[in-house]
C-alpha cells in the first residue's frame, strides 16, 4: 500500500488522494503514525497513512432462501489494550533522547539509573553548552518530552530526570540561592515576586526551600510548561 506523510493525519490524507487522484470514499485509510508538533522544535514527527484503493465487488446473484436456523450470537472481539510496562517505557525514553540529541547534531552517550522514584538519564558529551541552552529551556524542553514519553507506556508514577554533565546539581543550588534571595527581597519590600517559568521539580524545590520561613508564602500560578512560583509576604 502507498505511504503519505503530512503535517496532520488530515493533510497526509489529502496529499494521498491528490497523488492518487482518487476521491475519499474510493479509498481505506490506515494510520501509521500521527504527528506531533514537539515542543520548541524537539521531537516533531509527521503524520503517516496508508491509501488502499477499495474494490467494488460485482452484485451477487440472490442465493436461495436458507432454511430456518438457530443462531448463536457470540460477543463481538475487542482489541488488547496496551500493556504498560516501566522497564520497556525507559528503553523507549532512552531511544527517543537519543534521536532528539542526534537531530540536534550532537554525539552523546547516555546512561539511566533509577533511584527512588525518579529514573536518570546522564548525558556525557562535548557540546554541554549547546544542550543545555540558555537558562537551560533546551535541557528542561528534552525533559519534559521524555516525560510525555514514559507517561505513555509506563505504568509507575516516576519522574524522568534527564542530566548533562553537572548541570542539575549546579542548578539545584542556584535555585536556593535564588529562593533565600527573592525571600529576603520580598520581606524588605512587602510586595510579590512573580518567579521565572521553570519545571516542576525546581519550583518544588523553591517550596521546599521556604516552607519553614514565618515570613513568606509561595505557591505556583500557569500551566506547564509555563508554570511559575510566587513568593508573597506571609499573612499574620
Amino acid at each position: 500500500m502507498p505511504t503519505f506523510q503530512g503535517t496532520t493525519i488530515q493533510k497526509a490524507i489529502d496529499q494521498g488522494l491528490q497523488s492518487l487522484g482518487v476521491a475519499r470514499d474510493a479509498v481505506s485509510v490506515d494510520v501509521i503514525q500521527e504527528g506531533k508538533k514537539g515542543l520548541f522544535g524537539l521531537g516533531k514527527k509527521a503524520a503517516i497513512v496508508n491509501l488502499k484503493p477499495l474494490v467494488i465487488a460485482p452484485e451477487p446473484k440472490p442465493a436461495p432462501k436458507p432454511k430456518a436456523e438457530h443462531h448463536v450470537h457470540l460477543p463481538h472481539a475487542t482489541s488488547p489494550k496496551r500493556q504498560r510496562d516501566d522497564q520497556t517505557a525507559i528503553a523507549l525514553v532512552q531511544s527517543y533522547l537519543e534521536d532528539i540529541i542526534r537531530q540536534l547534531g550532537i554525539t552523546a552517550t547516555i546512561d539511566s539509573e533509577r533511584k527512588g522514584d525518579k529514573v536518570w538519564f546522564a548525558v556525557s558529551t562535548d557540546k554541554e553548552a549547546q544542550l543545555i541552552g540558555k537558562h537551560g529551556k533546551i535541557i528542561n524542553a528534552i525533559q519534559y518530552l521524555a516525560q510525555t514519553e514514559f507517561n505513555r507506556y509506563g505504568k509507575a508514577k516516576w519522574t524522568i530526570m534527564v542530566n548533562v554533565g553537572d548541570y542539575r546539581e549546579r542548578r539545584e543550588a542556584a535555585v536556593t540561592r535564588l529562593a533565600q534571595k527573592t525571600a529576603r527581597d520580598v520581606i524588605a519590600t512587602g510586595a510579590a515576586v512573580y518567579l521565572d517559568p521553570m519545571p516542576a521539580f525546581e519550583r518544588k524545590a523553591i517550596h521546599s526551600e521556604l516552607a519553614d520561613n514565618a515570613y513568606v508564602a509561595t505557591h505556583s500560578e500557569g500551566v506547564d510548561p509555563r508554570r511559575y512560583v510566587v513568593i508573597t509576604p506571609a499573612r499574620h
